[in-house]
């Protein structure tokens, strides 16, 4: 529709506007491995996978949609184990095999390693509804047997109560600063802006939004 992409349009220019005046915000590529999970992976990359998923128990998650059809297209797993280096896996939702094969079962096993019992979980947002799209194609049940802690819910309040305390108005509730781009103390905060707030870096959302 013509709202969302006058939206898109709007996201765009202020990534390019915050990238012009924030140095970004990366981590050495040496500390994690990438891995494309799709209809082309091979099944020893996948058993890899599932090793790792086997002996790791936390994780963050984050999901993309799709620039046309606003869809959920991928799901992206970084894992948090004990010693680097970490794993992160991207879950193209448009091009995973058919059903009815090896790979995807071995595809819906990391899925149960990811989401069992006594694994923590941490992400920027409900998970519920963003994965809504991947539980009706059936690559996991749920509800999750997993903690699942949603950061973003819990920002707000922690953010404001690491401020200074304000000479003129009350820590939780300062208006006088520049500390914060929202109006409302409990508003959510988008994770480029809570990267910005906390470490003045800039988080490259520009691979947002495509055509996964």
């Amino acid at each position: 529709s013509q709202s969302r992409h006058n939206r898109n349009v709007r996201l765009e220019e202020q990534n390019n506007n915050y990238r012009r005046n924030y140095r970004p915000f990366t981590i050495p590529s040496s500390f994690y491995n990438i891995v494309y999970v799709h209809r082309f992976t091979t099944i020893d990359t996948i058993s890899t996978l599932i090793n790792h998923f086997e002996s790791c128990y936390r994780y963050s998650i984050d999901t993309e949609s799709d620039r046309l059809t606003n869809e959920l297209s991928l799901i992206q797993v970084h894992s948090i184990p004990q010693h680097l280096p970490s794993f992160i896996v991207l879950f193209e939702l448009n091009h995973l095999p058919p059903i009815d094969t090896f790979l995807y079962e071995k595809i819906k096993l990391l899925f149960r390693f990811l989401f069992r019992l006594g694994n923590i979980i941490f992400a920027w947002g409900a998970m519920s509804s963003e994965l809504k799209h991947a539980i009706r194609m059936n690559l996991f049940t749920w509800p999750s047997l997993a903690l699942l802690i949603n950061l973003q819910g819990g920002f707000p309040s922690w953010y404001h109560g690491a401020q200074p305390s304000c000479k003129v108005c009350s820590p939780l509730q300062c208006t006088c600063s520049k500390n914060s781009p929202y109006v409302n103390p409990g508003e959510k905060w988008s994770l480029q802006n809570a990267i910005r707030y906390t470490v003045n870096r800039f988080l490259d959302k520009s691979s947002t939004r495509k055509n996964w």
